[in-house]
């Protein structure tokens, strides 16, 4: 679940995915989708990705905005910079300095920090930044973290895998699926992104890139959604503050041809600021707003709220 503004997910994409949809289709004029034993397991699998994306962003237990003045020490222990809520973290994890143009971790000299491919470092240039703005992942026992780099801020977010957050997250209650909302798509990419303002859950709004439209029909009327890099979607509609989560919510797309795709709107999922107040959003631009109510997917109520 991809994108520039928000905490980097695992990527719910499945290849197969698309071509599995329009074999569904049936040969009518107005083109219905099916909602069969083959559809329902796929979904299980999306459901379990989902799942998964969900417990990164809940291992997060803290996050810190970090200042080029001064080294950014942090750990459980009083004299830090930064102060770790859990006591039993290490003392002092390392430092993040700012270098000229480097952003450099620098590990404490009692622990064994490593990087995702498993190797012990030292010291560490953290501005080799992906796509969202992250860097790469430090990790120590069952803490890891990273920095987040949103346009002049630079956020350091620490991770514990055993955050009881984890187990005590049930889940959001999600509509019946349905064949209502899945639409298909027709796809244009604009010549270079375009720049629309948009709203971001740490305040006001930001400039975000989008690369293309999507084009589908539902009741006789053309709707449109801009989308991002990843084929990533915010959108909003008449659900939201009532059923759904107010600021809207996220769906993806895949595209064999560039042309064409299936927008599924019983994937549509909420955004991890819905369940985590560690982590940053970018909400739906005024554009993506659509005039109708979508009955499907994720909606706000948690499982055990819903009985």
């Amino acid at each position: 679940m991809a994108n520039q503004f928000i905490t980097d997910p695992v990527k719910m994409r499945n290849t197969c995915y698309i071509l599995f949809l329009f074999f569904l289709v049936g040969c009518q004029e107005e083109r219905k989708f099916l909602i069969d034993d083959s559809y329902k397991e796929n979904h299980t699998e999306f459901k379990k990705e989902l799942h998964e994306e969900q417990v990164y962003y809940l291992s997060i237990v803290d996050m810190f905005k970090l200042d080029s003045a001064s080294p950014n020490t942090f750990g459980s222990a009083e004299e830090n910079k930064f102060r770790l809520k859990d006591s039993t973290a290490p003392g002092n994890f390392g430092a993040i300095i700012f270098e000229k143009d480097s952003l450099i971790f620098k590990a404490a000299p009692d622990i064994q920090v490593k990087t995702e491919d498993d190797s012990v470092i030292k010291e560490y240039n953290l501005l080799h930044l992906d796509h969202r703005g992250h860097s790469e992942v430090m990790r120590y026992q069952n803490y890891s973290w990273y920095v987040n780099s949103l346009e002049d801020v630079k956020l350091l977010r620490i991770m514990d895998s055993r955050n009881p957050e984890i187990d005590k997250f049930p889940g959001f209650q999600t509509y019946e699926l349905t064949p209502d909302f899945i639409f298909e798509g027709q796809l244009t990419y604009y010549e270079s992104p375009k720049l629309i303002e948009i709203p971001v859950s740490y305040g006001g709004t930001r400039e975000a890139e989008f690369i293309g439209t999507v084009e589908f029909q539902y009741k006789g009327k053309t709707y449109s959604l801009d989308f991002m890099k990843g084929n990533f979607i915010m959108f909003g509609d008449k659900t939201a503050l009532t059923e759904t989560y107010g600021a809207g919510r996220y769906l993806e797309f895949t595209t064999s041809d560039n042309k064409t795709t299936i927008l599924d709107f019983n994937r549509a999922y909420n955004p991890p600021c819905s369940y985590s107040s560690f982590t940053t959003c970018a909400y739906p631009p005024e554009e993506n707003w659509l005039d109708f109510a979508v009955k499907a997917g994720e909606k706000e109520t948690l499982v055990d709220q819903a009985n």
